[in-house]
């Protein structure tokens, strides 16, 4: 894939202001699950995960937008732009991109993972049951984002 106008010099800017950014301040790397688990095979997020480890959620969510405009069929990016959204509190539209995610790749577990989530912030835990269900399903109950999710259900 061939990039060129705005998106390359916006992760180009994002790459250089991530150099600076101490590596300590990538508290959210395990939330986020394991790239082996779940990851586009040809768009590089490495930008959006290190905007997103790093706490830095507006740029995140702005640098994904950009990404969207090329390669608007990536459920990874739907589930990163909704995991920003939701720490940022806006629980409206990380719903709707977790669908979006999710209408993608149905078996996609970050974006089910996230979206159980998102409904136990909600007050609907039987939902995030049911996505925990679906997790076992998908890739057991020995897997990273099922334990995430049962344990946030436990708790």
């Amino acid at each position: 894939m061939t990039l060129s106008g705005k998106t390359p010099k916006i992760i180009m800017t994002v790459a250089c202001a991530m150099m600076f950014a101490s590596p300590m301040a990538a508290t959210n790397a395990l939330a986020m699950g394991n790239s082996t688990s779940w990851g586009s095979g040809d768009t590089d997020l490495s930008a959006v995960t290190e905007l997103v480890d790093g706490g830095m959620y507006d740029k995140a969510i702005d640098t994904i937008k950009e990404m969207l405009k090329d390669d608007p069929e990536n459920a990874d990016l739907f589930n990163y732009l909704a995991y920003s959204q939701r720490k940022q509190g806006d629980f409206d539209s990380a719903a709707q991109n977790y669908e979006r995610a999710l209408m993608i790749d149905p078996e996609h577990v970050g974006a089910l993972e996230y979206q159980g989530e998102l409904f136990l912030q909600t007050g609907k835990p039987d939902m995030a049951r049911e996505n925990l269900a679906r997790l076992e399903q998908v890739c057991g109950m020995s897997c990273d984002e099922y334990k995430e999710l049962s344990a946030k259900i436990a708790n």
